[in-house]
């Protein structure tokens, strides 16, 4: 017969078995919860519609009068709805005057994030903060920072800029 202070040993590790059993359940079932939980999706979607965003924005910003015709080009690829049918309106005129001011323009995006994301309707708005270097040959470049309000759009080629506005006063549009 086992002696009581080993039988309460005994009782004590198949307890503390049982609770280890236990916790590695609840632990693996949390984990496992946390693995497929829709806003763990939600966090990855919006930070890939912020780093596409982004991209986009620089390109939109950035423009060199030795090539209009393929800067214009990369703005149609980026863009959608009517800011699209804008952009692809541009005519001869406009492109060589953008020829004849012989200005390059390079833009980087320093600051952004997301005010609105909605992957249900497949729209986002974007508040970015973008460098913009200009460059005339002859002349310094000259360096600005502007803001914009970014909208975006999902389709069928990922997501897109449906609108590029500068925000007026006070940051409203």
């Amino acid at each position: 017969m086992t002696s009581p202070p080993a039988a309460t040993a005994t009782v004590a590790a198949g307890v503390a078995v049982l609770v280890a059993g236990v916790f590695a359940v609840w632990s693996l079932l949390w984990w496992a919860r946390a693995a497929t939980d829709a806003e763990i999706g939600k966090a990855a979607d919006r930070d890939e519609v912020v780093r596409t965003a982004r991209e986009h924005v620089a390109v939109l910003t950035t423009l060199d009068h030795h090539d209009v015709d393929t800067g214009i080009d990369r703005w149609l690829a980026v863009t959608t709805g009517p800011l699209h049918t804008e952009l692809a309106d541009t005519d001869a005129g406009t492109r060589e005057a953008v020829r004849r001011a012989a200005t390059v323009a390079r833009a980087e995006v320093v600051e952004a994030g997301l005010s609105a994301f909605s992957p249900e309707t497949g729209t986002a708005t974007l508040l970015a903060a973008v460098e913009i270097t200009r460059s005339r040959e002859g002349e310094p470049s000259t360096t600005t920072r502007q803001r914009f309000v970014v909208s975006l759009a999902e389709t069928a080629d990922g997501w897109k800029v449906s609108g590029l506005e500068r925000p007026g006063p006070g940051g409203g549009k």
